[in-house]
Parts: C-alpha cells; sequence; structure tokens
C-alpha cells in the first residue's frame, strides 16, 4: 500500500487523540484537530503549506474555543459521585447499631456500610433507615418511623397535651390540631355550632359545647363572659360599668364577632377580679 500524505495526518490525529484520554487537559486532543483539519485538506490535494495552516488553525480552534466550552459543560454538570450519591438514599439495618458496642453496619444497593445514628440512638437489626451523612467509609443513618410509629406518636402528644391541660384538640378529618391556650383569642357559640379564634384571626370549628370547654379551659386565662362567648383579656378594647349593674365589653375589631358583648350583673364583680389579674 502506498501510503500518501493524508495518510501520515489520519495517523497522526488518531494518536493525538488517543494520548488525550490518558493526559486530559485537551492540548492533545486540539493537536488532533489540527492534524485531522490537515488531513481533510491533504485529501483534496491542497498545497503542503495551505496543509500545515489548517492544522495551525485547528489547534487554535481547539485551544480557543472547544476547551473553554467542556471546561463549562463540567463545571455546570450536576451529576454526583457514588459517594455524594448514597446521601438520602434508604436502606436496612444489618447489624444493630449500638454506639456503646461500637457496631453497626447497614445495607444500601447490595452494598453493605459501616454505619452510626444521627443522635447516638439504638436502631435494631432490620429497621428501615435513611443515609444523611458520609464520611470516609462510615455512614450516618436516621430512623425512618413508618405509618403506625408516626400515629402512635402523633396520640401521644395529643395525649400530653390533654393531660396537661395546655390546650385544645380539634379534629381535622382523621388528623388531630393541637391548639395551645396562648393561640386562642376566643371562643364563640351561634347556632349549635362552637367556633375558636385564634390569635391570627383564624376561625375553627371545635366539636365542644361551650360549657365542657370552660370546664377543661379554667379560668385562668378565660372567662365566660355570658351564654355565648368565652374571652381573653387579649380581645378586649376597654369595658365599663351600665345604669343596670351590666358590664359592657367593647371587643377589638375582628370579622364574625360583634362590637361589643355584655357580662350580667351576676358575673359583674367575678369579671373586675378577673381583669385585675390579667392586668396585674
Amino acid at each position: 500500500m502506498n501510503f500518501q500524505i493524508w495518510h501520515y495526518w489520519a495517523i497522526a490525529a488518531f494518536l493525538f487523540f488517543k494520548v488525550e484520554i490518558f493526559i486530559p487537559g485537551f492540548i492533545m486532543g486540539s493537536i488532533g484537530l489540527g492534524c485531522l483539519l490537515a488531513m481533510l485538506g491533504a485529501l483534496i490535494n491542497l498545497p503542503s503549506w495551505f496543509c500545515i495552516i489548517l492544522f495551525i488553525v485547528g489547534f487554535f480552534i481547539g485551544i480557543a474555543m472547544l476547551k473553554p466550552l467542556l471546561k463549562r459543560m463540567e463545571k455546570t454538570s450536576n451529576i454526583k459521585t457514588n459517594a455524594e450519591g448514597l446521601i438520602g438514599k434508604i436502606g436496612k439495618v444489618s447489624e444493630k447499631i449500638d454506639p456503646s458496642a461500637g457496631t453497626g453496619r447497614m445495607v444500601v444497593d447490595g452494598d453493605d456500610w459501616k454505619a452510626i445514628s444521627e443522635d447516638g440512638q439504638h436502631i435494631e437489626k432490620g429497621v428501615i433507615v435513611e443515609i444523611i451523612a458520609l464520611e470516609s467509609i462510615v455512614v450516618t443513618v436516621r430512623k425512618i418511623q413508618n405509618n403506625a410509629e408516626k400515629t402512635a406518636n402523633r396520640e401521644k402528644s395529643v395525649a400530653q397535651t390533654l393531660q396537661n391541660n395546655q390546650g385544645i384538640i380539634l379534629s381535622i378529618g382523621n388528623k388531630k390540631e393541637i391548639i395551645h391556650h396562648d393561640e386562642i383569642l376566643c371562643l364563640y357559640s351561634t347556632q349549635k355550632i362552637t367556633y375558636l379564634i385564634t390569635t391570627g384571626e383564624k376561625q375553627k370549628v371545635v366539636d365542644e359545647s361551650l360549657e365542657k370547654l370552660e370546664e377543661r379551659l379554667g379560668n385562668h386565662h378565660f372567662f365566660r363572659a355570658n351564654r355565648q362567648f368565652i374571652i381573653t383579656a387579649g380581645m378586649i378594647k376597654e369595658y365599663k360599668t351600665c345604669n343596670d349593674g351590666k358590664i359592657e365589653v367593647l371587643l377589638k375589631p375582628m370579622q364574625n364577632l360583634p362590637s361589643d358583648i355584655s357580662v350580667s350583673r351576676l358575673k359583674a364583680h367575678a369579671f373586675r377580679k378577673w381583669m385585675e389579674k390579667q392586668l396585674g
């Protein structure tokens, strides 16, 4: 086989591109690109001096354009390394995680890793965990609660609140919402429906009567003004005694509520004492 000049350029391009695989930086690749352009020139029988110019042009195209482009593509790549990709993955404890005994392993994607717990707690074998950190060859994990555990914890929190008499439990579908005492502005009843107004002026329906709520709330922060209202000092703008002995209480402007309510003559003394405690 008789070698022509374009054969040599093609061989040179192949060699430089191959070297680029082992020596990244695209210098070798830029030389290979110059050889490729020179090969095309030789293939159509352009003069040798013109092929040299094509080689130089190809080299500078690689240096000035392709190399910066590849660097930008590398910087903007969001592909995580295998190690970084572990964060957030779900696995199973293969050996009990016990900080005091120095034991603990977990399996994720078929690989077995040394594992420690997030807060130093013991995690039994077989429990499902999530990887939240990786240091060297040790992963930090936290236990993932299943639905039964979440429900149990929620019911425990509700029961604790009821036991300590710290708030009201509202039923919203199959969920329970806790409204603490300091979040309650007032409660009122109309058309046999009891409503709760929060300090953020949100209105919620309560599935209990004012009588039951009065017993649970006590009279430290709350006062049963009349048959329709249980109020707090936070919603009172001012109050005054009327000629008949009743007390007229002016309320802060609020949607769906009247501008004032009355406290009966029999409760007037108790109301004044209650207000003295709130202001004291």
